[in-house]
């Protein structure tokens, strides 16, 4: 399930717009939905919200105004159209009761679709990925509370039937305060390997201690061990290796391979990370912008869902821009059928779509109402496009997309108008052959003091 058109009339700052999300004509996918959508605008002008909207009508939640911090819209004042496979429809809103309605069209068979439409339900889980900018704000992990290790190892594997039995949720949304769930459910499969590894490493250990390596008791628990492990993969291993750790590396961070007692056997329900020196270090002091990596890709990568909306909200949030240009690439590759929204404020977030990936809000000259900044004329084409960000400059997408009128800060601005003033004074001085002069060297040692700061290369000769 994709969507291809959002129409919102007479709903907070959205008076009449209709952005359309399928691709244009001439392009290789002409008319099918946009895999992802990159929304931009001004401050207050309904990113988040359009956010929230989509979040609402893809999940049918009823609880707008709770975890959907939305107002209740006038009736009919949020449409959205999607395709399901070769079905094409319309969801509307319904103030009474935070309902939403389907809108068929006369050649839809309605039996036919709400069978298909149930079909989809039952075996997409989850449909729908929501990462607010809240994400780094809520509960970060699972808690654990300190106990005697074997105790907290004993409740690990308590929790083994609980754990293989929990249902597939129909959204992963870290809206939420109570996270706890969530996670055993996104992290189940390792949890189960890491808690059986652990109480065999930590019950062998004990039988050393007690009864020597030569035990039938340790003798027993070793044999066990081998052949538990043999017959199976380590889950976090393999995200490491094939995920995690290439990420991670430009942090100077691996994932924590190892559980040490009793540190880590309490803290089995969430993953742990290193230096790549091999320092441990433990998760109050990751930095936000390894939370935000850990928290977006994890669920990405261990529930490899199929046909799901995925909402990212700031996906550059405390991320180095060398970390930023891949990160786009990064979510699509783990979720390549889903359709991603992103909202963002960063010149290099932006460089990573087309241009008809774009959705920009703008104010109208009033700052009354938004309205969404085509960035084409005439034919909604490929080749009618204005701007192509992946071929622009960083600096170049600020200054066209982003409409920055200033190409720096204040104390730039100033030094440009005194370069030109100088520059002038310095070629008349040159005219009248008095370059060398006093006046004329305390001028030049200005100007390249000034083209130095400005990072221009201008030599002394010039």
């Amino acid at each position: 399930m994709k969507i291809t058109k959002i129409i919102l009339k007479g709903y907070n700052q959205f008076k009449d717009v209709e952005i359309d999300l399928t691709y244009p004509k001439g392009h290789e996918k002409e008319g099918k939905p946009l895999d992802k959508i990159c929304i931009i605008g001004q401050s207050g002008s309904g990113k988040t919200s359009l956010l929230r909207l989509i979040k609402w009508f893809v999940s049918f939640a009823r609880d707008i105004g709770k975890n959907i911090d939305l107002p209740l819209p006038p009736e009919n004042a949020v449409k959205m159209d999607f395709q399901l496979s070769d079905f094409h429809y319309r969801i509307s809103n319904i103030a009474k009761g935070n309902y939403l309605k389907y809108h068929l069209s006369n050649e839809i068979n309605k039996e036919t679709f709400f069978k298909a439409l149930e079909k989809y339900y039952e075996e997409t889980k989850p449909l729908l990925f929501n990462f607010p900018t809240e994400l780094l704000t809520r509960k970060k992990a699972p808690e654990v509370e300190e106990v005697d290790p074997l105790e907290e190892l004993e409740k690990i594997r308590k929790k083994e039937f609980y754990l293989t039995n929990l249902e597939p949720q129909s959204k992963i949304d870290f809206a939420y305060e109570d996270l706890k769930e969530t996670w055993d459910y996104i992290l189940k499969d390792i949890i189960l390997y890491r808690s059986h590894e652990a109480f065999y490493d930590y019950t062998m250990g004990k039988a050393v201690l007690e009864k020597g390596e030569k035990s039938d008791k340790y003798k027993k628990l070793a044999a066990e061990s081998k052949k538990w492990l043999d017959q199976r993969s380590n889950p976090l291993e393999i995200m490491a290796k094939k995920c995690l750790d290439p990420l991670l590396f430009k942090l100077g961070l691996k994932v924590k391979m190892e559980i040490d007692r009793p540190e880590s056997i309490i803290n089995l329900s969430f993953i742990e990370l290193k230096t790549l020196a091999g320092q441990y270090v433990p998760r109050d002091f990751w930095s936000t912008g390894t939370w935000h990596l850990i928290q977006t890709v994890i669920p990405l990568y261990q529930l490899k869902p199929q046909n799901a909306i995925i909402l990212i909200d700031e996906p550059e949030r405390s991320l180095h821009p060398d970390v930023q240009k891949d990160i786009i690439e990064t979510y699509v590759k783990l979720a390549p059928e889903c359709q991603f929204f992103f909202v963002t404020h960063s010149p290099i977030i932006v460089s990573a779509f087309e241009p008809w990936e774009i959705v920009e809000l703008k104010f109208d000259d009033e700052h009354k109402y938004v309205f969404r900044e085509l960035y084409y004329e005439g034919e909604n084409r490929v080749d009618n496009y204005k701007y192509f960000p992946e071929y622009l400059r960083w600096d170049s997408i600020l200054m066209r997309i982003f409409r920055l009128d200033e190409e720096g800060g204040k104390k730039r601005l100033s030094a440009l108008e005194e370069v030109s003033e100088l520059d002038i004074r310095i070629s008349k001085l040159k005219e009248k052959g008095k370059l060398k002069s006093p006046e004329g060297k305390k001028l030049v040692d200005r100007y390249l003091e000034l083209n130095e700061k400005l990072d221009w290369c201008v030599g002394k000769d010039e």
